[in-house]
């Protein structure tokens, strides 16, 4: 932890831990293939699931039928297979789900290098700086999340877009990034909360240092 006299404190140690606890959760979401699945109950679903970089389909054929093509596996989204129905895969909702929660993820990293640095080599003159750093980027990390997650909850399952809609359900790769965006700002708020203490040590520490020369004058 950032090198000073009183040590970590409580509120330093529980944002450093709940901050790499989301991450893990984040980067776990960000990866898998579960954030919408098919229940199960159908014999031959069209749809099986998928994440935000892969969709997996079985006898999946083009609803406009554009094309006779019929799409099986589970494939990347920008895989030049499925590239021509990415009209449908991809429609505009679902391409900010996938912006928006890149830059959460993005921002998470950053977040996690100034983690890093805190917690190694940081000084205690800059850290109230940097903590406050840290606060304001998981702050607009969860806010990027925040609009992913509301985004694909309200359309992720929705008749419109995967075929045999009532057989949808949000799975547990979203409930991931759900949880993992309430992280963010219960760490965001967690070193905002560090950064207030430590500045007022600082200005307490200060104050007494001018007081003392004051006297010894």
């Amino acid at each position: 932890m950032a090198s000073h006299d009183d040590g970590a404190s409580k509120i330093a140690k529980a944002a450093v831990l709940s901050f790499f606890a989301t991450c893990l959760i984040i980067i776990i979401a960000f990866s898998t293939n579960s954030w919408l699945e098919t229940d199960g109950t159908l014999e031959n679903p069209k749809f099986i699931q998928l994440g935000l970089w892969n969709f997996c389909l079985r006898e999946f054929k083009d609803v406009k039928h554009l094309y006779d093509r019929v799409f099986n596996g589970c494939r990347h989204v920008l895989d030049e297979e499925y590239h021509i129905i990415d009209w449908l895969l991809r429609p505009p909702f679902f391409i900010a789900v996938q912006l928006f929660f890149t830059l959460c993820f993005m921002l998470m990293l950053v977040g996690i290098a100034g983690t890093l640095m805190y917690v190694l080599c940081f000084t205690y003159e800059h850290q109230v700086k940097l903590l406050r750093a840290l606060a304001w980027d998981l702050t607009i990390a969860a806010f990027c999340g925040t609009i992913a997650v509301i985004t694909f909850g309200a359309l992720g399952d929705s008749r419109d877009w995967m075929p045999d809609f009532e057989h949808n359900f949000l799975s547990w790769s979203f409930g991931l990034a759900v949880v993992g965006t309430f992280g963010l700002y219960l760490s965001a708020t967690l070193f905002f909360i560090e950064a207030k203490v430590q500045a007022k040590k600082h200005r307490d520490t200060t104050s007494q240092a001018t007081f003392s020369m004051e006297h010894k004058v």
